[in-house]
């Protein structure tokens, strides 16, 4: 670890790359190979990255795509957004019951980011899942992230030795180059078997991420 190149933690985004996003994400939002509840994902993931961007309207036009598509899950995010009504606890950060670690345990990524609600991270009784939404969001998205939870408090001190900055170091270098080392990946391991062995299923999603390179 040590020193890294700056990643924002937001950046200011102009309209032709909105428009560019906005294609590119409808785009794959109609590619046949992809089931419903991956596409359903999609748009529910591009809704709250407009959300997050400040576009609301662009946010709603998402959340409505999502709504159209034919999936068993619970939609009451989007009943949300769409209403504009408060329905779920303000400091909940599920919108609905799920057993997280049993949906990862299971390979359910979908699932788990879908229950996640993004608005709650940056509440400090939430920063336990800040890395975990992170490691979804880079899992299902790839390098199109443009946004890691993780990354303030990481940038506050990159050399602290926790499994929350290890990973969000890997996913930084990720996003930045394209690529993971196994050194790097091992560096991680080390800490989960040393250290936390009860968390040691979030490896198992970094693993995924550079196996998908």
């Amino acid at each position: 670890m040590g020193a890294k190149p700056h990643m924002p933690n937001s950046f200011v985004i102009k309209n032709k790359e909105i428009k560019f996003l906005e294609l590119k994400l409808k785009k794959e939002l109609n590619d046949k190979k992809f089931s419903n509840l991956k596409k359903y994902t999609y748009a529910i993931l591009a809704a709250r990255e407009f959300k997050q961007l400040k576009f609301p309207e662009k946010a709603l036009e998402f959340y409505q795509i999502a709504k159209d598509i034919k999936v068993d899950e619970n939609k009451i995010e989007i009943i949300q957004a769409i209403s504009k009504k408060q329905t779920v606890t303000k400091s909940s950060i599920f919108f609905y019951d799920s057993n997280l670690k049993n949906l990862l345990n299971n390979k359910l990524y979908e699932k788990a980011i879908l229950s996640l609600n993004p608005d709650q991270l940056n509440d400090p009784q939430n920063s336990q899942y800040r890395i975990i939404y992170d490691l979804l969001n880079v899992k299902i998205k790839k390098r199109a992230v443009k946004k890691l939870y993780c990354f303030e408090e990481y940038q506050k001190n990159p050399d602290d030795y926790q499994y929350s900055n290890l990973l969000c170091d890997l996913l930084v270098d990720y996003l930045r180059d394209g690529i993971l080392g196994n050194d790097h990946i091992k560096v991680v391991e080390e800490y989960f078997l040393k250290h936390d062995l009860k968390e040691i299923y979030l490896l198992q999603i970094a693993k995924e991420i550079k196996g998908s390179l």
